[in-house]
């Protein structure tokens, strides 16, 4: 039974069983049918071989003919066998040569190796197998199967929000008209998400304007070439419907054409164009919805397996290796950015993919070469990728890995611990990084520490810490006057894209949380039992309190104003109504008895760093008052609190003064070891961060 099984496995029948094979010419005539491919005997008598179909004109309801489909399998196998047989002759005549040349047989353990590797091609081509498998059973569910159903048009009708105009003109753009937008492409969003090989992209480009045109233009071409074009317009655009919001609209529309060609699962090439348009969702999310993109290019990833590191026995080149790091990483960048900001769960769990090394074959060639010419450092995507994954295991753990409400201590231990991972990543920023790459990771750093000491599913506002509720409170203001001040500078706006602004509106909802649950605190400066924790002034605290509504509802403009989405401000202003109104009138309040105070806001207080001193949670007294200086430190921007610089002439923006926290990276593993014990019951063991991009 064993044999004919495989026989049958080797040798298909073209014919099929006679449930299955019945057209629909012989079925609705009762006529016995042999079902016979392309056409049966019956419709062949008649005279009618084209009307010989199925019963919905391509093959039987969920039970599809395999002709084609067992021609492709027996073609791949024997190429397979082909290719096998001319590996195996090399080797036999490599050992020939070896006995011949030193009087013994060649060593066996290179031909096992051998044949592991093969072993482990075969298990991920069958992974890969199953993952096209799985998705386009999917898509022959979805709506009914037909043959102009695609894994493509599943996505597409799943994920597009507002229909894209059709566009008759497809002329190409002239060559110097897009070199800047390649270029802002590459050194804005590239060297963050470095998922596209920049030399591979020039070429597609040289393809596409060669004169005279060659055929030798792929789909994939066209794709990158049009998203590229439309992301970087996109993040040009200053109101919906300018030219740039226009030229990104076309360019969109033209690469839809091609999306059946290179969308598609089972390949890397298809996550890298998934990808592209996970990209442009965030900068235009009128038409597309980007959680269901990113989850669908995660499902991708996992499918192919580039969430695991490859066996040791399959060698794999460098390049590909890096290649597989940087996709992955880069979809797990980008599925936590999006997860995060809409307050939505992720595609996959740290736990499911807990040994892939990061891409560092670009950087340690840079390194070895300084000298080298190299087209962009993609150096930046290391420190990008070392904070989402402090940020995800925090939301993780926070949020989906624990149902019980934890105590002030245990989630004050937690804070402390996940503030000090915080402050050691921002230490190992370069001072060389541009002022935009700068700006953009501050902004990362005041969000991931208001994330930090925020309320959550397990930690109620009341759990929090008196001091984190006043670390939060300046958090907050430095996070609304940066992101404000990025809004309103035209080369650090392209930097932002909508899920920025969702997580703006996080910060304000916390921040109303919080500010409900201790105003006496962060206003006043007193506790409950009236003894003072705060040495500023309450005028300048309810300024501060002010100043943050006011940047959030101008931050909150700027998406009405975009793409026309208005509900994140209605929604902020309608919330904030009564909390701005109370806090007016305590200004009131305090300005008629005329205290003294200052509006100006430094960067939050950091721990003294001391090479010395043993690295642990930070904790503050609050038996004595907490001296919360709000005037700023010479130097600083009084608006700000940073350095204002100029770069070649442009506006002046931040540069953000430099965190240099007391955890050394030899101290690293003993403070992460040390903290452990003090986890809430039922955690896992918190995770020891090793920042690559601090290295070097």
């Amino acid at each position: 039974m064993a044999k004919e099984s495989i026989e049958a496995l080797l040798h298909p029948s073209l014919k099929v069983s006679r449930p299955v094979a019945a057209c629909s010419r012989c079925r609705s005539n009762k006529v016995k049918c042999d079902g016979k491919l392309p056409a049966c005997s019956a419709c062949e008598r008649a005279g009618k071989p084209r009307e010989c179909s199925s019963a919905n004109d391509d093959f039987a309801r969920g039970k599809e003919r395999s002709y084609v489909a067992a021609l492709e399998t027996a073609v791949q196998r024997l190429q397979r066998k082909i290719d096998d047989n001319k590996m195996e002759g090399f080797i036999s005549r490599r050992d020939s040569l070896i006995m011949l040349a030193h009087g013994r047989p060649a060593l066996q353990r290179r031909a096992v190796s051998s044949i592991r590797r093969k072993e482990a091609g075969s298990v991920d081509e069958l992974v890969s197998d199953f993952g096209f498998l799985t998705v386009n059973a999917t898509s022959r569910d979805f709506q009914g199967f037909s043959s102009t159903m695609s894994f493509a048009k599943m996505l597409k009708a799943i994920s597009l929000q507002k229909d894209l105009p059709v566009f008759t003109d497809t002329a190409l753009p002239p060559r110097y008209s897009i070199s800047s937008l390649i270029d802002d492409y590459f050194e804005n969003v590239h060297v963050l998400l470095p998922f596209l090989s920049e030399t591979d992209f020039l070429a597609s480009v040289s393809r596409i304007y060669q004169e005279p045109p060659t055929g030798g233009v792929s789909s994939f071409d066209i794709w990158s070439f049009r998203l590229i074009l439309a992301i970087s317009s996109a993040s040009l655009c200053r109101n919906k419907g300018d030219e740039h919001y226009n030229a990104a609209v076309y360019n969109l529309s033209l690469a839809m054409n091609v999306i059946e060609h290179v969308i598609h699962p089972g390949s890397i090439a298809g996550i890298q164009a998934l990808l592209l348009l996970v990209q442009y969702s965030l900068v235009d999310p009128e038409h597309f919805d980007s959680w269901y993109l990113v989850g669908m290019a995660a499902r991708l990833v996992v499918d192919l397996g580039l969430h695991c590191e490859p066996a040791a026995e399959t060698k794999l080149p460098k390049q590909v290796l890096d290649l597989r790091r940087r996709i992955f990483y880069c979809t797990y960048a980008l599925d936590r950015l999006i997860s995060m900001s809409l307050g939505l769960a992720f595609s996959f769990t740290d736990d499911s993919a807990p040994n892939v090394l990061l891409p560092t074959l670009a950087t340690d060639q840079e390194a070895r070469s300084p000298t080298q010419l190299f087209l962009r450092s993609v150096r930046p995507s290391l420190f990008l990728f070392d904070i989402r994954r402090v940020q995800s295991a925090f939301y993780q753990r926070t949020t989906f890995s624990a149902r019980e409400k934890w105590t002030l201590n245990d989630a004050g231990a937690y804070a402390s611990s996940t503030l000090d991972d915080i402050r050691a990543w921002h230490s190992t920023l370069p001072p060389h990084f541009s002022q935009k790459r700068l700006q953009a990771f501050y902004l990362e750093y005041l969000y991931t520490q208001a994330l930090a000491v925020s309320p959550n599913q397990v930690v109620p506002v009341t759990s929090i810490r008196d001091a984190h509720k006043l670390l939060f409170f300046q958090c907050a203001i430095q996070f609304s006057e940066q992101l404000r001040s990025m809004v309103q500078n035209a080369e650090l706006r392209t930097c932002l894209c909508y899920a920025d602004f969702c997580r703006a509106r996080y910060v304000s909802r916390q921040f109303q949380s919080i500010m409900w649950a201790g105003i006496n605190l962060l206003v006043r400066g007193r506790q409950t039992n009236g003894s003072s924790v705060n040495a500023t002034s309450p005028l300048a605290n309810c300024n501060g309190a002010l100043l943050f509504l006011g940047n959030m509802s101008q931050i909150l403009e700027w998406p009405k104003q975009r793409w026309g989405i208005g509900a994140l401000q209605e929604t902020f202003e309608r919330e904030s109504a009564v909390l701005l109104a109370r806090l007016t009138t305590i200004q009131q309040e305090y300005s008629a008895s005329q205290m003294p105070a200052t509006s100006s806001f430094a960067p939050p207080p950091q721990p003294h760093n001391s090479a010395t001193s043993r690295p642990g949670p930070q904790h503050v007294d609050l038996s004595q008052p907490l001296q919360m200086n709000y005037s700023p430190p010479r130097g600083y921007d009084s608006r700000y609190g940073y350095t204002a610089e100029s770069v070649n002439d442009a506006a002046p923006y931040a540069n953000p003064a430099m965190h240099h926290s007391n955890l050394s990276r030899g101290t690293w593993d003993e403070r992460t070891e040390q903290s452990n014990s003090e986890l809430p019951p039922g955690t896992l063991p918190r995770r020891s961060y090793h920042f690559t991009g601090g290295q070097g």
